[in-house]
């Protein structure tokens, strides 16, 4: 079993070799990267050396697994749901894999297309994603500075996610690259125009702009598809990265603490100018309504500035 912590040379090493030798590598050569690339769950380089089996006609029925599934991980429905049905066809035992990927599909419908800038692109967090959530998400510190779950195991996750979209308030997003995939997630908290917003990175991929790009995506998204008017964030005041990703997105410190052990934590707003108490007030609102734990101290609202209505 691959460490996490060596995932990412490992994949380094495939990409290398598909940039400099792709297209004059044997067909033995691609078979073993396409192996290799699907048994660490490199999305991107199973998809390229499939379609380069294909093309021969040199894919049996796992490598055509694989390459579903590489389909299905990077938001390629249709064309996951083609291939699993030609090999539903030949082999009528896969015909559960159709009616899952249309399930799938189904379900994403209730979404607004997928958002993409440069090399990102956005697709609702599903149960499909489970392996590639966990090789992100390895780094203890990521849950810690996020304030998300520690999970037991998978089950675990899966019942996290699945409560997540059953309460409807909460548009969670997977972040994929276009070379490395699943690189981490965004995260929007919706209320009445107002949101909540919160992301997180897989560690290889820390500190190279993909966080403020991603959270500019989801949070353009929230505008256009769902009448966002106003968001909030919140970062630990030491997470210094953190802080310059949100500031990069727009958001600015609005000098409010997090109350009594929450001390440390800093509140952000991004939204149309206001005043300090009518911000004070939407903010407890916002929290209120997602059952939130931590609340500004009541020490940082007390200096309302002469705009405050």
């Amino acid at each position: 079993m691959l460490h996490p912590v060596d995932r990412h040379a490992r994949l380094a090493e495939l990409h290398r070799i598909w940039r400099d030798q792709g297209s004059a590598l044997p067909q033995d050569t691609v078979r073993s990267l396409f192996g290799h690339a699907a048994a660490w769950g490199a999305w991107p380089l199973v998809h390229a050396a499939g379609m380069r089996l294909a093309a021969s006609n040199d894919l049996d029925t796992d490598d055509t697994l694989h390459l579903v599934d590489a389909c299905r991980a990077l938001g390629k429905g249709g064309e996951a749901l083609a291939l699993a049905r030609a090999l539903a066809r030949e082999q009528p035992r896969h015909a559960e894999l159709v009616a899952e990927l249309r399930a799938w599909l189904a379900w994403r419908r209730h979404f607004p297309p997928s958002a993409r800038g440069g090399a990102l692109t956005l697709e609702p967090l599903a149960h499909h994603h489970a392996r590639d959530f966990a090789w992100q998400y390895g780094d203890p510190s990521i849950a810690e500075l996020c304030c998300l779950p520690v999970f037991a195991d998978a089950l675990d996750w899966h019942r996290w996610l699945a409560g997540l979209w059953r309460e409807g308030r909460r548009l969670l997003y997977a972040v994929l690259h276009d070379g490395w995939g699943f690189i981490g997630c965004v995260s929007l908290t919706l209320h009445r125009g107002l949101g909540f917003f919160y992301y997180w990175l897989g560690k290889d991929f820390q500190g190279q702009g993909f966080g403020p790009r991603a959270g500019g995506l989801l949070l353009d998204l929230g505008q256009r598809a769902y009448g966002l008017r106003g968001c909030y964030a919140k970062a630990f005041d030491y997470n210094l990265r953190s802080r310059r990703g949100l500031e990069k997105m727009g958001f600015t410190e609005l000098g409010m603490r997090g109350a009594g052990e929450d001390c440390d934590q800093v509140f952000y707003r991004r939204g149309p100018p206001q005043g300090r108490r009518r911000t004070a007030d939407e903010l407890h609102r916002l929290l209120d309504s997602m059952d939130a734990s931590v609340r500004p101290a009541p020490a940082s609202l007390l200096h309302p500035d002469p705009l405050t209505v």
